[in-house]
């Protein structure tokens, strides 16, 4: 195989590939990580639309491999099946198979998936081996990098969860052939927070794709990953940098949990977005962000995006208080100076309503 289809990232820490010869490069990347020296229990936990498209192939991956499979457990993907009750379910089952120590939990699916395989292996016997198989492009650029797996607890997004690296992630932009256009959409939204973590030159580079519901190429896969990639090699278990991964996401997950409860789920794609842009807004105001970059971003999500009918502040509040980076102190939101200049800022209760009620009322009067 040509080695420029064969992208290895991350160093051993652990390491992320990406291929576009799944067969060929799986059987390596296993006997790297895992080992060939005896057979080795496994356990699969898999989204049924892909598994059901893509069965075939990922049996050929393990086919030539010294490997016993213990059990399989199809899940529809999605936030309904990243519940606290659910990985309990599971980990009944686990318990009653029985699940060994030495069993590998092979996750293959979106980022529901590999958060809930990862966090349930992270606390089973005090943590199994995990490999990550992501097949949306969300999970491939922001999910399944940088080992946080939580679960939600009813309408609260991640609230229990651990910080735990799988062996390896397997990445191939294969997968990507069975997504429909919505989950492309989403998983440009990541891409686009870490390009604004990155620096101007990526910004632009992600404006200038028209037509967000083709996968990305993997030069540009692979630029998203190293960006991420570097934040967290600097602050693995999140002391300070790698919580600028959060850009978007206070208000992102808050309308997720918000839309979700009014039974009106947005895709955490869009809820991002839309958290994106809001941050921007704060961003403006507070530290000058350039407002007409704000205005180009916002714009081409809107090609994405429904940007109508969001909750004023004390709708959205209660979903905001639950973040995980607020402090008793207070709420903490990360914003940006410009691209690739991040900061966390404190924010007080009374500014955030102001400021978040004035970017509902700009975005009504497509005013900013």
């Amino acid at each position: 195989m040509n080695e420029k289809t064969f992208i290895k990232l991350g160093n051993n820490k652990p390491p992320v590939i990406i291929t576009e010869d799944p067969i060929k490069d799986f059987k390596r990347c296993w006997q790297l990580t895992i080992g060939t020296h005896k057979p080795t229990p496994v356990f699969f936990l898999v989204d049924k639309t892909p598994y059901g498209i893509f069965q075939n192939i990922l049996n050929d991956m393990f086919e030539k491999l010294p490997v016993k499979l213990v059990g399989i457990r199809k899940i529809n993907g999605g936030e309904n099946s990243k519940q606290w009750q659910v990985a309990g379910e599971i980990i009944e089952e686990w318990i009653k198979y029985p699940i060994t120590k030495d069993t590998v939990i092979v996750c293959f699916g979106g980022g529901t998936i590999t958060d809930l395989g990862g966090f349930m292996a992270s606390v089973f016997k005090r943590g199994l081996r995990t490999v990550y198989i992501p097949t949306t492009l969300m999970a491939m650029t922001d999910a399944s990098i940088g080992g946080k797996n939580a679960v939600n607890f009813n309408f609260a997004k991640n609230q229990i969860g651990t910080i735990y690296f799988p062996k390896f992630t397997f990445i191939s932009p294969l997968w990507l052939s069975s997504l429909p256009e919505n989950e492309i959409k989403s998983g440009y939204s990541e891409i686009m927070k870490h390009a604004l973590l990155d620096k101007s030159a990526f910004v632009k580079t992600i404006l200038s794709v028209q037509d967000a519901k083709i996968p990305p190429s993997t030069s540009l896969l692979t630029k998203s990953i190293r960006t991420k990639l570097r934040i967290i090699t600097s602050d693995p278990f999140e002391n300070n940098k790698r919580m600028w991964l959060n850009f978007g996401h206070s208000f992102g997950h808050a309308y997720e949990g918000f839309f979700l409860s009014a039974q009106k789920p947005l895709s955490h794609g869009h809820a991002v977005a839309i958290g994106i842009v809001e941050a921007l807004y704060f961003s403006s105001i507070l530290y000058n962000f350039p407002r007409q970059l704000l205005i180009e971003v916002l714009n081409w999500f809107k090609q994405m995006f429904d940007f109508d009918e969001l909750p004023e502040w004390k709708t959205l509040q209660p979903y905001i208080l639950q973040d995980k980076k607020n402090l008793s102190s207070g709420i903490r939101l990360i914003l940006l100076k410009s691209p690739g200049n991040p900061l966390i800022d404190q924010i007080e209760e009374t500014r955030i309503c102001e400021l978040h009620n004035e970017f509902i009322n700009k975005l009504r009067q497509n005013n900013f």
